[in-house]
């Protein structure tokens, strides 16, 4: 391999590149040296300038650079248009297209209505005139007549529709037909007299007015409370209680009891209504000592036992009110002067609360002989008078009936009461009952 030519003559060629590389590398070196020389020898003043000179061709690039970048956004925002034009050429072909469908439309129409108006205006006109046209003699309107008989039906229409809402909406007790539908026996309805005062001093009017209209009807109750019951034992302790306050139960039971005293019968009226108690308000008395007060010992029987102006007649009050009511009235010792109470008299009257407000009545129910519920007509609601019944028809209590209190004899059952006005009217052919009071109290 080392005396072949060729490998010679290439190492000959290498070499020779070889030196020639070295003297350009040493001419190159030489150059440098001499550049370095001439930049450190510069002055201050050469570089000052170069350096000014650097700067401002800098701002010219930054300028150059900026310019070029603007120029690029613009020319593509053409570039983005130019390739929006296609769809913006369609849309203005179409639009130009509608308009020309809607110009011909309109000027066939515009036609169509000028050839109409010629029409109209060339056809002969066909109306005839029948009759001459002649003033009437007398006025057309208004019409009186029709207008009173129109009004006379309005009216009358009206009025019957008032009164059917009202009477379909109004569910109160009007007549002793309402209880007695329902399969409630009734015992007696107690007057409201017209024309009569809210007089306090009359409530009692078993007493005060004796020859008035409503005594016969506690009369009729006083006669069908004795044959309620068939049983050999007869009735000592009646019950009087209501659906809701101010029915007249008080009312009912002082009279009631008043009836009894004016039988011969030594009767006594106990308030057992411990929650509001008034039956001191109608004899005008104190409350107390009272019922409460001889149960926990604070008083005797003789000491709370009052008569009144009537003969046969004694009244317990109420007394002290108490907490706990309820409790009270269902105890033993409530059963027991009872017992006591009745070997003393021969007929006792209870007036107690309302049976829906409370559980005093029904406790009370269990354990008397009778009990009266008392009901006012057109305000005691139908359900209510209901519930109070079933309430007071458990299997320990005697429920005798309802009492309908308030009653206007000219409505349903009350023209039988028109007999009860003709017995008690004076000799004298006067009315002396126009200043007593209506029935209807606590």
């Amino acid at each position: 391999l080392a005396n072949n030519p060729i490998a010679q003559k290439k190492d000959e060629i290498v070499r020779e590149f070889d030196t020639k590389i070295a003297d350009l590398q040493a001419k190159v070196d030489l150059e440098i040296k001499k550049k370095r020389a001439g930049i450190f020898a510069s002055s201050p003043e050469e570089i000052r300038l170069l350096s000014q000179k650097l700067f401002e061709e800098e701002v010219k690039y930054q300028s150059v650079r900026a310019s070029y970048t603007e120029l690029n956004k613009i020319v593509n925002d053409y570039e983005r248009k130019f390739n929006q034009l296609p769809n913006r050429t369609i849309d203005l072909a179409r639009l130009q297209r509608e308009q020309s469908a809607f110009e011909k439309l309109y000027l066939l129409v515009e036609q169509k209505y000028q050839e109409s108006v010629i029409n109209e205006q060339s056809t002969p006109g066909n109306v005839l005139i029948v009759d001459q046209a002649r003033i009437p003699i007398t006025h057309s309107k208004p019409n009186r007549t029709l207008i009173v008989i129109v009004g006379f039906v309005l009216g009358l229409g009206m009025a019957f529709g008032f009164a059917f809402v009202r009477a379909y909406f109004d569910t109160t007790i009007k007549t002793p037909e309402d209880i007695q539908k329902r399969n409630i026996n009734v015992l007696a309805w107690i007057p409201q007299i017209e024309g009569v005062l809210l007089d306090k001093e009359y409530e009692f009017i078993v007493y005060k007015k004796p020859n008035s209209i409503p005594i016969e009807a506690f009369r009729a109750l006083r006669t069908r409370i004795q044959f309620s019951k068939i049983e050999q034992e007869k009735l000592k302790t009646i019950l009087v209680t209501s659906s809701t306050p101010q029915e007249g139960k008080t009312t009912i039971s002082v009279n009631l009891a008043g009836s009894f005293a004016n039988s011969g019968k030594k009767t006594l009226i106990l308030d057992c209504d411990l929650r509001k108690p008034r039956l001191h308000t109608v004899f005008k008395a104190k409350r107390y000592p009272g019922f409460v007060d001889h149960f926990f010992g604070q008083a005797t029987i003789e000491e709370i036992t009052r008569k009144s102006d009537l003969d046969n007649l004694y009244y317990i009050t109420a007394g002290t009110i108490p907490p706990n009511p309820s409790e009270i009235l269902g105890s033993s010792q409530m059963q027991d002067l009872l017992v006591k109470l009745k070997e003393e008299y021969d007929m006792i009257v209870i007036d107690s609360p309302p049976i829906i407000a409370v559980t005093d009545s029904e406790i009370l129910s269990s354990i008397t002989d009778g009990t009266l519920l008392v009901t006012s007509a057109n305000t005691t609601e139908i359900e209510l008078m209901k519930m109070s019944v079933d309430l007071l028809s458990h299997e320990r209590a005697t429920f005798l009936g309802v009492i309908l209190n308030n009653f206007t004899y000219r409505s349903g059952y009350g023209s039988y009461y028109k007999y009860y006005y003709y017995y008690s009217k004076p000799k004298d052919g006067k009315d002396k009952s126009r200043n007593l009071k209506t029935l209807k109290t606590s």
